[in-house]
Formats: structure tokens, sequence, C-alpha cells
């Protein structure tokens, strides 16, 4: 038992810390040593910033450190809301850390990805988008184990993974075209759209929102999907308790 809440409460202190030391470390570099790719546009430091809220991984990382910093506070006063420590809050970081692997480890692959091209950018990625990942989903199987019905999950619950990402994409969408709009010289600005894929000036509005749907769906089947496994193995684990 001791045991546990020490790998419990380490697990915690990671997600605390490493996440928001991912996110400072590439802030302050970035002006400090700009990247190459961005020329030194992010010597101006709120351009640094700004490269640093345009994308969705960044976003994953802060709300990452807040999990982890209201559950290690929760760890020694007991005193967070249910909702926010509880199962569904946890599917839901669990979710936003595996589809971010995912995307990023298979862009990896196959191509050419921004943020591998200097060491601190390089160290920023490997924390984040491989161990982060890999550490929450071990933490969500090893200690996530109040079961929630997966049809009642689906049904009331899988909304839930829709805020973050949701709010994540009006705001690119609102930048984004009031950039597009309303600066004269578009060279002026600093990375209308993040992400080629999302671009609706290359892919079209008609792409743009089916790739934004299709994210959103993503979202969903793979919370339910994790949800599922989750409660399998609890039913496995109380099946062999019994035994």
């Amino acid at each position: 038992m001791k045991r546990d809440r020490i790998l419990k409460y380490s697990f915690y202190v990671w997600f605390t810390i490493v996440p928001f030391f991912c996110i400072l470390l590439d802030l302050l570099f970035s002006t400090i040593q700009p990247d190459p790719e961005y020329g030194d546009r992010t010597q101006n430091f709120d351009f640094s910033i700004i490269n640093q809220m345009i994308y969705l991984s960044v976003w994953i990382s802060f709300a990452t450190s807040l999990f982890g910093l209201c559950n290690w506070i929760h760890f020694h006063h007991n005193n967070m809301p249910s909702w926010l420590v509880g199962k569904n809050n946890i599917t839901r970081l669990a979710t936003l850390n595996v589809f971010a692997f995912i995307l990023y480890n298979i862009t990896l692959i196959v191509s050419t990805v921004v943020g591998f091209n200097t060491w601190y950018k390089i160290l920023k990625s490997v924390l984040e988008h491989m161990i982060t990942p890999v550490l929450f989903i071990v933490f969500y199987f090893v200690f996530a184990n109040d079961k929630v019905d997966n049809k009642q999950y689906l049904k009331r619950y899988s909304w839930f993974n829709l805020m973050h990402v949701g709010l994540y994409m009006l705001f690119i969408a609102m930048r984004g075209i009031m950039i597009t709009q309303f600066i004269p010289n578009i060279d002026d600005a600093f990375t209308p759209w993040p992400y080629d894929q999302l671009n609706p000036d290359i892919v079209g509005y008609p792409l743009f929102f089916l790739g934004i749907f299709a994210i959103f769906a993503g979202m969903i089947l793979l919370a339910v999907f994790l949800n599922y496994l989750s409660n399998l193995k609890i039913h496995k684990l109380n099946k062999n308790r019994t035994i």
C-alpha cells in the first residue's frame, strides 16, 4: 500500500513538473537560441509566446500539468472535487496524451516534423510526446480503478473529451481567420495556421471542417476505447480476486 502511494505520488510530481518544464524550455530557448526554421523571429518574446500557444501539444502539456498539480494537492489535502480527480477526467487526459503520442510519432516516422531540429526541441519532444504519454497510460491502467459502464460513458461523459480540443480549434480558427482577413501584409504575421492539414488556404474550408470533425470523432472513439480497456482490466482483477 505504501509503495502504491509513493508510485502514485511520483506520477503526480512528474505530470506537474515535466510538461510545464517542456513549455518553459521551448519558450525561453526559442528566444535565446532561435529555431533556424523561424529565423530570428522568435527572438521577439511575443512571437515566442505565440509559437507555444498555437500548437495542440502545448495545450495538452498545460492540461496535463494542471491535472498533476490538482491531484498533487488532493493527495495531501483531499480537497479537490470528484470531477477533477475522478475516472472520467483521468480518461480525458489519457485520451489527450495518447492522441498526441500517436499523432506525433506517426508523423515522425513518415515525414519531417516541426520541433526536432534543435537540442532543446528534441529534449522537449522526447519528454512531451514520448515519455509523458507512456507514463500517463501506465498511470491510467494502474490507478484509474473506478468502473464506468461503457454505454453510460458514451452517452453521458464522452463529450468531456471535446472541451479541450474544441477550445483549441476555436482559438486557432478565430486567430487564423482574423490574421488572413485583416492583416494587410500576411508576411508580418507569425504562422497564421500551425498545421498545413488544417490550413483552409491550402486544403479549402470543406476539408478544414471535415478535418475538425474527424479529430472530434477520433477523440471520442479513443476515449470510449480506453474506458472499455480500463473496465476490462478492472473486471479481470475482480474476477481473479474471487478465485
